[in-house]
């Protein structure tokens, strides 16, 4: 959600992401350690039939007898017109072991071996703000800020004031993540769930309880510090809104169980 953005007239989004591939089946309700990101051209900007691009990977993978890696996908509403592919792990060992795995069955990946982008981003617990599960999510607000290299103090120090200042908020959740391999080291991710769009609605509340509460807890002083230290730390940022789409997603047992009437039987391929 935007929401960090309301006292300080800024854009910073949030709430939290949890994908959760085999290696972490048990971890889907909380943010994964790391993260693996694949981006796709969306089928309607000139890209190749998503949809038939995961069946046949799903298809690949059972005639090689083995079930392809989980993971959630969402494609955009707004901005680029993308597919994003997102996996969780509980470290980078967990998700080199299952390229292991996708080595020696190359025909199961080879349906979603072209992205136009691929990025891994590690989970930043002391600026994230509680969590939230999937169930009854079906839009998700993407926030990617861009900062100035050398002030990663001050970008802390931004960011946890977000925390204070939210943290006695019912319903603002999210998590931080930095990228670790991809096309900017200083670049990091905000992921909001929304279970409908009307919670946007309350998110762009200007001057609602939320934005109050946010201002009482920081006063006019810690007001001009924030936007002091926005001015130092951001160069550049870009929010979208996607939506989920179970029908190209490959969600773990634990989260059809939880929310069986969006991921199966139709929701939720299978091999």
């Amino acid at each position: 959600m935007t929401f960090l953005s309301r006292s300080a007239a800024m854009p910073l989004l949030l709430c939290l992401v949890a994908i959760a591939p085999s290696a972490v089946r048990a971890q889907y309700a909380s943010p994964p350690q790391v993260l693996l990101i694949r981006e796709f051209p969306k089928p309607d900007a000139g890209g190749p039939s998503h949809e038939k691009t995961e069946a046949a990977y799903i298809a690949a993978a059972a005639k090689a007898g083995k079930s392809p890696s989980h993971h959630i996908a969402l494609t955009s509403m707004t901005g680029p017109q993308r597919v994003l592919f997102i996996s969780g792990y509980s470290s980078f060992a967990a998700l080199e072991a299952e390229g292991k795995v996708a080595e020696k069955n190359s025909s199961a990946g080879a349906a979603l071996d072209h992205p136009i982008d691929v990025s891994h981003w590690a989970y930043r617990p002391d600026l994230s703000l509680n969590t939230r599960d999937l169930v009854g999510v079906r839009y998700l607000e993407v926030q990617l800020i861009i900062t100035k290299p050398g002030h990663t103090e001050e970008f802390d120090e931004w960011l946890k004031m977000y925390v204070d200042g939210y943290k006695n908020v019912p319903g603002y959740n999210w998590a931080t993540y930095q990228q670790v391999f991809g096309t900017n080291y200083y670049a990091y991710l905000f992921i909001a769930r929304y279970k409908s769009l009307s919670e946007v609605d309350d998110a762009w509340a200007f001057g609602g309880s939320a934005t109050k509460a946010f201002d009482l807890a920081h006063g006019a002083s810690g007001l001009k510090k924030l936007h002091a230290l926005q001015a130092i730390v951001t160069d550049s940022e870009m929010t979208n809104l996607f939506r989920l789409r179970p029908e190209m997603s490959r969600p773990t047992e634990d989260v059809i169980k939880a929310e069986p009437s969006f991921w199966s039987p139709a929701g939720a391929s299978k091999p």
